[in-house]
């Protein structure tokens, strides 16, 4: 099925709940869009026990996609029926900057059965940038095998929030970054500060020495930080990439782990 330039896109998926697993499935994902930028689906499921997300790899532009992967959120079943998903398609420029093109909001508990039906629906336009929580940080990951390197690049944050906001606001804001092994704390690293705005930038490099072998059972913890007007570093949130994650946060560093050398850009929310 396809879209004209002038209609609205379209995503096409099927749901599927796996019982054994306590899991959701999100898959046959499918979109039809304007041809211009490069896109991914970001799931982000809410349900009692929380907030879970999970990300599509980023697909080259063109007009009709297909994903042949699957979105899987961990869901109890007795959480099942008043689960709201929420599938948004959403664009990446060559400068890394994202865009909504629209969403597709799903109460599980009005889902049909037999539950596993794909269907196409068209996209809707959100009104309003969706609350991202504590805010989000853009960074990219890469590992360079021959020099056994991990790079950090924190390119910016955005939509920042805090119950000091008022306080914090013009103070400096950084990011630390912290390389564990397993649970041990290996190395710390911290970025220049930025004055605090909603949206800082950085666009800085922090690199870690990483054997290969180590790389699977390692991961970056970041954490936003700020000063108040006493000089006490304040926390604006945190987020940690590895495959102890869940969600864009394991998804991120199974990407870098496939296609070595190269950088990997992904948002990521923060949380308290």
């Amino acid at each position: 099925m396809s879209a004209s330039c002038n209609q609205v896109p379209e995503l096409r998926y099927s749901l599927g709940y796996d019982q054994q697993k306590a899991e959701l499935c999100v898959a046959f994902l499918e979109g039809d869009q304007d041809a211009g930028c490069d896109c991914y689906i970001l799931g982000t499921l809410v349900s009692k026990s929380g907030t879970t997300e999970a990300q599509t790899v980023l697909k080259k532009k063109v007009h009709h996609i297909i994903w042949e992967e699957a979105l899987l959120f961990p869901l109890a079943e007795e959480e099942v029926l008043e689960g709201m998903l929420t599938l948004t398609l959403r664009n990446c420029d060559r400068f890394s900057r994202h865009s909504i093109v629209g969403e597709i909001k799903l109460s599980l508990a009005n889902v049909a059965e037999p539950f596993r039906m794909a269907q196409w629906e068209k996209l809707k336009t959100p009104e309003k940038e969706p609350d991202a929580g504590c805010g989000e940080i853009l960074l990219s990951i890469s590992y360079l095998p021959a020099a056994n390197r991990l790079l950090v690049v924190l390119i910016k944050a955005k939509n920042l929030h805090s119950k000091h906001l008022k306080d914090l606001m013009g103070k400096d804001v950084s990011v630390k970054v912290t390389l564990k092994h397993q649970s041990l704390k290996l190395k710390k690293k911290q970025t220049k500060r930025a004055k605090h705005k909603i949206n800082p930038v950085w666009n800085e490099m922090i690199m870690f020495e990483v054997p290969h072998e180590l790389l699977r059972a390692s991961s970056v913890e970041l954490e936003m930080l700020s000063q108040d007007g006493l000089g006490q570093s304040q926390s604006l949130g945190k987020c940690s990439l590895g495959l102890h994650a869940t969600g864009t946060e394991r998804n991120h560093w199974e990407e870098m782990l496939r296609n070595p050398r190269r950088q990997i850009a992904m948002w990521h929310q923060l949380h308290m």
